[in-house]
């Protein structure tokens, strides 16, 4: 691929900035619904857009290259459909895709029922307390609690992954290895974005597979740590999972993400104390570990 066509696929990653209505127009002849074209949602980076249908439905649009068809994530919604059951999630309707050959790229839309509630937050983070009833908590530990139980051979998060991650940023003496009872089928994308409130329905199945225990709860916390006394409702609501030590390994390594990419800009990010001295934190625990 050249570079003129990584530049016009850069451009796709933001969908609002580009002029996408003949595609829109091949969305809504596939589907057989007409669009609401006004207030649609987008991405700001991996090149999506949301709509409302006339048949109060939701679609959505997004692309990959022709090359990379075969990702996990390009048929998640799908594959959740089929054998996702027992977790509040939108109703899997129908999808379409098309080839785009002047950009290299295949487009498709798919069409869920209309979630009950809006996300709580437009990104995976929040910045004040949404203020979610104990019913919403209730919800989503039951949820996740029914989602583990599943196997697949869907990988939201490997080991391979985890342990270059930590060992790069906190040395190789961290024992990384994940028991091997300690692994569950996760969401694998569970921020606040991907939530809906005050009624529950997990949006955005495009990641889930398996993790290690705890990992949909770490990434929550993540999100959550710009509200701490919600970032703490998070540890008290998955002790158990958190406490293990996927668990304490899965929020490690978020720590580690933050540092890696404070070194990548030279610059403390706003998370950047509070994640180091979780770190170290965590590590003294692991270190207790039997």
């Amino acid at each position: 691929m050249t570079s003129q066509d990584n530049t016009q696929l850069t451009v796709l990653d933001d969908l609002s900035t580009v002029d996408i209505d003949h595609v829109v127009d091949q969305a809504e002849q596939r589907l057989g619904r007409r669009l609401c074209r006004e207030g649609a949602h987008y991405s700001r980076f991996n090149g999506t857009a949301g709509f409302r249908s006339d048949a109060d439905t939701w679609v959505r649009l997004s692309w990959r290259r022709r090359t990379r068809l075969h990702v996990p994530s390009w048929t998640g919604t799908e594959e959740a459909a089929a054998v996702i059951h027992g977790v509040p999630k939108p109703v899997w309707i129908a999808a379409a895709t098309w080839s785009d050959p002047g950009r290299g790229v295949v487009w498709k839309v798919e069409e869920t029922s209309l979630a009950p509630a809006s996300a709580v937050s437009t990104t995976a983070e929040i910045v004040s307390d949404p203020r979610l009833p104990e019913s919403w908590w209730t919800s989503l530990g039951a949820g996740l609690a029914e989602l583990a139980v599943h196997t697949t051979d869907r990988v939201a998060l490997n080991q391979i992954h985890l342990t270059r991650r930590v060992h790069e940023v906190y040395g190789t003496e961290v024992d990384t290895r994940i028991p091997d009872g300690e692994w569950a089928c996760a969401h694998g994308d569970l921020g606040y974005a991907n939530l809906t409130g005050p009624k529950l329905v997990l949006l955005d199945w495009e990641s889930w597979g398996m993790a290690p225990i705890g990992w949909d709860a770490a990434c929550l916390w993540s999100a959550s740590l710009g509200v701490p006394e919600v970032a703490d409702k998070v540890v008290e609501e998955f002790t158990e999972p958190l406490a293990t030590k996927s668990g304490l390994l899965c929020r490690l390594l978020l720590c580690a993400n933050v540092a890696r990419a404070g070194r990548r800009v030279g610059r403390d990010l706003p998370m950047t104390e509070v994640m180091a001295s979780t770190a170290d934190m965590l590590m003294a625990e692991l270190a207790d570990l039997p």
